[in-house]
């Protein structure tokens, strides 16, 4: 299935056939700035997700569901994004520091079924880790990232609920990301 983009989801990444080699301080045409952890959207106000399944880069199933419990960052990333490959490396070490307190992230990549080799480089050529899944149909980008954002990245609570949708990245923005799972990281687990 062949998807176009909009104008502005080009804009967003207009580095997008940079190098992909990763540097110290690379330029970034993000639309993003920093927020503290306040803008969460408060427990009683958070609407679910919604189940999801996708298969990861390594052939295994992810499904949203199985993850209850936990506090997931879900992000939606693309190989011709600059943003999101600068952002990748951030996101697979706080998957790491934060892994034995709940927090899962995934990035979700919606390149499609011909780039897996694109893929593949993007995570080897930055020695990352954290689990990619793949929306190679674009039917969970196009119910959670309609506008084609990118990144974005969706924060969802240990019930499975929408507690922060971000668009954009740009260095700067790691405290405010790191605020934010802290914050839903230190929420109580919800009751079966």
């Amino acid at each position: 299935m062949k998807r176009l983009l909009p104008p502005f989801a080009l804009m967003l990444c207009a580095q997008a056939y940079a190098s992909d080699a990763p540097t110290a301080a690379p330029a970034t045409t993000s639309v993003s700035t920093a927020a503290p952890a306040t803008d969460l959207a408060p427990a009683a106000s958070r609407t679910p997700l919604g189940d999801f399944s996708l298969r990861t880069l390594d052939g295994k199933k992810a499904r949203l569901s199985d993850a209850r419990g936990k506090v997931v960052l879900v992000s939606f990333w693309a190989t011709w994004c600059q943003p999101c490959k600068q952002e990748l490396p951030f996101l697979d070490a706080l998957a790491k520091k934060y892994a034995d307190k709940g927090l899962v992230v995934w990035a979700i990549n919606t390149d499609g079924p011909k780039t897996l080799a694109d893929v593949r480089r993007v995570l080897s050529t930055r020695g990352l880790t954290l689990p990619v899944l793949l929306d190679d149909d674009g039917a969970v980008a196009g119910r959670l990232n309609p506008r084609v954002a990118m990144p974005l990245s969706i924060y969802v609570d240990r019930a499975g609920r929408r507690a922060l949708e971000h668009e954009g990245y740009a260095p700067g923005d790691e405290a405010a990301i790191e605020q934010r799972l802290v914050a839903l990281l230190a929420e109580a687990a919800p009751t079966p």
